[in-house]
Protein backbone atom coordinates (compact mmCIF):
# COMPACT_ATOMS: atom_id res chain seq x y z
CA UNK A 1 0.00 0.00 0.00
CA UNK A 2 1.25 3.16 -0.93
CA UNK A 3 1.27 5.94 1.68
CA UNK A 4 -0.76 9.30 0.27
CA UNK A 5 0.55 12.31 1.43
CA UNK A 6 -1.65 15.16 2.37
CA UNK A 7 -1.17 16.72 -1.42
CA UNK A 8 -2.12 13.26 -2.83
CA UNK A 9 -5.17 13.33 -0.47
CA UNK A 10 -6.37 16.59 -1.44
CA UNK A 11 -5.87 16.68 -5.09
CA UNK A 12 -7.94 13.38 -4.86
CA UNK A 13 -10.80 14.54 -2.66
CA UNK A 14 -11.16 17.78 -4.82
CA UNK A 15 -11.56 15.14 -8.07
CA UNK A 16 -13.96 13.36 -5.96
CA UNK A 17 -15.80 16.21 -5.62
CA UNK A 18 -15.78 17.53 -9.24
CA UNK A 19 -16.50 14.06 -10.41
CA UNK A 20 -19.60 14.25 -8.67
CA UNK A 21 -20.98 17.58 -10.31
CA UNK A 22 -21.83 16.04 -13.37
CA UNK A 23 -24.13 13.95 -10.92
CA UNK A 24 -25.56 16.63 -8.93
CA UNK A 25 -26.83 18.22 -11.93
CA UNK A 26 -28.57 15.14 -13.04
CA UNK A 27 -30.88 14.96 -10.34
CA UNK A 28 -31.92 11.82 -8.67
CA UNK A 29 -31.86 8.75 -10.74
CA UNK A 30 -34.76 8.59 -14.01
CA UNK A 31 -34.43 12.50 -13.74
CA UNK A 32 -33.48 13.67 -17.00
CA UNK A 33 -30.13 15.85 -16.97
CA UNK A 34 -30.09 19.84 -17.10
CA UNK A 35 -30.07 20.89 -20.78
CA UNK A 36 -26.44 22.26 -21.68
CA UNK A 37 -26.32 26.21 -21.74
CA UNK A 38 -24.80 29.36 -20.26
CA UNK A 39 -26.06 29.26 -16.24
CA UNK A 40 -26.12 25.34 -16.04
CA UNK A 41 -23.01 25.38 -13.93
CA UNK A 42 -23.92 28.41 -11.98
CA UNK A 43 -27.36 26.78 -11.17
CA UNK A 44 -25.46 23.13 -10.32
CA UNK A 45 -23.17 25.12 -7.66
CA UNK A 46 -25.66 27.57 -6.57
CA UNK A 47 -29.03 25.84 -6.53
CA UNK A 48 -27.42 22.72 -5.13
CA UNK A 49 -25.75 24.26 -2.10
CA UNK A 50 -29.45 24.70 -0.34
CA UNK A 51 -31.47 22.52 -2.78
CA UNK A 52 -31.93 19.05 -3.89
CA UNK A 53 -31.92 19.74 -7.66
CA UNK A 54 -35.38 17.98 -8.50
CA UNK A 55 -36.53 19.98 -5.86
CA UNK A 56 -35.28 23.39 -7.26
CA UNK A 57 -36.36 22.60 -10.86
CA UNK A 58 -39.29 21.38 -10.36
CA UNK A 59 -40.77 25.05 -10.17
CA UNK A 60 -41.98 26.24 -13.99
CA UNK A 61 -41.89 29.73 -14.72
CA UNK A 62 -40.71 32.67 -16.78
CA UNK A 63 -37.52 34.13 -16.58
CA UNK A 64 -38.66 37.25 -14.35
CA UNK A 65 -40.43 34.78 -12.14
CA UNK A 66 -36.94 33.14 -11.89
CA UNK A 67 -35.69 36.13 -11.32
CA UNK A 68 -37.89 37.02 -8.47
CA UNK A 69 -36.94 33.60 -7.17
CA UNK A 70 -33.26 34.49 -7.12
CA UNK A 71 -33.52 37.33 -5.24
CA UNK A 72 -35.51 36.03 -2.67
CA UNK A 73 -32.74 33.09 -2.64
CA UNK A 74 -30.20 36.17 -2.60
CA UNK A 75 -32.24 38.00 0.27
CA UNK A 76 -32.07 34.45 2.46
CA UNK A 77 -28.51 34.30 2.05
CA UNK A 78 -27.50 32.90 -1.30
CA UNK A 79 -23.86 34.20 -2.26
CA UNK A 80 -25.10 35.47 -5.95
CA UNK A 81 -23.52 38.18 -7.59
CA UNK A 82 -25.85 40.25 -9.44
CA UNK A 83 -24.24 38.89 -12.55
CA UNK A 84 -24.54 35.53 -11.78
CA UNK A 85 -28.36 36.22 -10.90
CA UNK A 86 -29.20 37.21 -13.62
CA UNK A 87 -27.45 34.43 -15.72
CA UNK A 88 -29.25 31.69 -13.33
CA UNK A 89 -32.84 33.69 -14.10
CA UNK A 90 -32.29 33.27 -17.69
CA UNK A 91 -30.83 29.38 -18.15
CA UNK A 92 -34.01 28.91 -15.94
CA UNK A 93 -36.05 30.69 -17.92
CA UNK A 94 -35.09 29.14 -21.05
CA UNK A 95 -35.23 25.57 -19.75
CA UNK A 96 -37.76 25.42 -16.77
CA UNK A 97 -39.78 28.28 -18.16
CA UNK A 98 -43.71 27.62 -18.60
CA UNK A 99 -43.43 26.07 -21.58
CA UNK A 100 -41.16 23.47 -20.76
CA UNK A 101 -42.33 19.71 -19.55
CA UNK A 102 -43.60 19.56 -16.67
CA UNK A 103 -41.39 17.71 -13.77
CA UNK A 104 -42.52 14.01 -12.74
CA UNK A 105 -44.36 13.81 -9.59
CA UNK A 106 -41.75 12.96 -7.17
CA UNK A 107 -43.87 10.46 -4.70
CA UNK A 108 -40.83 10.23 -1.55
CA UNK A 109 -40.88 6.60 -0.48
CA UNK A 110 -44.17 5.57 -2.05
CA UNK A 111 -46.20 8.42 0.10
CA UNK A 112 -48.04 9.97 -2.82
CA UNK A 113 -49.86 5.75 -3.08
CA UNK A 114 -50.80 6.32 0.76
CA UNK A 115 -53.16 8.98 0.15
CA UNK A 116 -56.58 8.47 -1.36
CA UNK A 117 -57.23 8.73 -4.70
CA UNK A 118 -59.50 11.31 -5.05
CA UNK A 119 -59.40 14.24 -7.39
CA UNK A 120 -56.98 17.00 -6.61
CA UNK A 121 -53.89 14.34 -5.29
CA UNK A 122 -51.87 13.93 -8.54
CA UNK A 123 -51.81 18.01 -7.77
CA UNK A 124 -50.92 17.97 -4.41
CA UNK A 125 -48.46 15.36 -4.80
CA UNK A 126 -46.59 16.94 -8.06
CA UNK A 127 -46.46 20.26 -5.74
CA UNK A 128 -46.43 19.75 -2.23
CA UNK A 129 -43.99 16.88 -2.51
CA UNK A 130 -41.69 19.38 -4.40
CA UNK A 131 -40.52 20.33 -1.08
CA UNK A 132 -42.45 18.06 1.75
CA UNK A 133 -42.65 15.24 3.14
CA UNK A 134 -46.63 13.83 3.60
CA UNK A 135 -45.99 14.36 7.44
CA UNK A 136 -45.54 18.20 7.04
CA UNK A 137 -49.39 17.99 6.34
CA UNK A 138 -51.11 14.62 8.32
CA UNK A 139 -50.84 16.07 11.86
CA UNK A 140 -52.95 19.22 10.77
CA UNK A 141 -57.22 19.27 10.25
CA UNK A 142 -57.96 22.44 8.75
CA UNK A 143 -61.04 23.55 6.67
CA UNK A 144 -61.43 24.49 2.93
CA UNK A 145 -60.35 28.34 4.17
CA UNK A 146 -57.80 27.26 6.38
CA UNK A 147 -55.77 25.22 3.73
CA UNK A 148 -56.20 28.13 1.11
CA UNK A 149 -54.65 30.25 3.34
CA UNK A 150 -51.89 27.71 4.03
CA UNK A 151 -51.36 27.18 0.03
CA UNK A 152 -50.86 31.28 -0.27
CA UNK A 153 -48.51 30.79 2.01
CA UNK A 154 -46.54 28.25 0.16
CA UNK A 155 -47.51 31.04 -3.11
CA UNK A 156 -45.57 33.76 -0.87
CA UNK A 157 -42.32 31.68 -0.90
CA UNK A 158 -41.73 31.42 -4.12
CA UNK A 159 -44.28 28.55 -5.04
CA UNK A 160 -45.20 28.92 -8.90
CA UNK A 161 -48.89 27.97 -8.82
CA UNK A 162 -51.60 28.29 -10.84
CA UNK A 163 -55.22 29.57 -9.21
CA UNK A 164 -56.78 26.23 -10.46
CA UNK A 165 -53.91 24.21 -8.59
CA UNK A 166 -54.69 26.02 -5.52
CA UNK A 167 -58.32 25.54 -5.77
CA UNK A 168 -57.41 21.53 -6.17
CA UNK A 169 -55.20 21.29 -3.48
CA UNK A 170 -57.42 23.19 -1.01
CA UNK A 171 -60.08 21.33 -1.66
CA UNK A 172 -58.51 18.01 -1.55
CA UNK A 173 -56.99 18.58 1.69
CA UNK A 174 -60.12 19.41 3.02
CA UNK A 175 -61.65 16.10 2.27
CA UNK A 176 -58.94 14.37 3.71
CA UNK A 177 -57.72 16.66 6.36
CA UNK A 178 -60.75 19.07 7.46
CA UNK A 179 -61.87 19.41 10.85
CA UNK A 180 -63.10 15.79 12.59
CA UNK A 181 -67.10 15.34 13.37
CA UNK A 182 -66.68 14.81 17.01
CA UNK A 183 -69.93 12.59 16.80
CA UNK A 184 -68.68 10.57 13.88
CA UNK A 185 -64.95 10.65 14.04
CA UNK A 186 -64.72 11.33 10.77
CA UNK A 187 -63.87 14.59 8.47
CA UNK A 188 -67.19 17.19 8.18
Amino acid sequence: MFPLTRGAAVLAGMALWAASLSLQAQGPAGTPPMPDGPGRALVTMQCANCHALDVALGKRGTTVEWTAIVKTMVERGAPITDADAATIAAYLGQNFGPGAPAPAAVARGGQASALPDLPGRDVLTRRCMQCHQMSMWTALRQDRKAWESTIYRMVGRGALWTEDDIRAMADYLARIRGPLDSARGKPQ
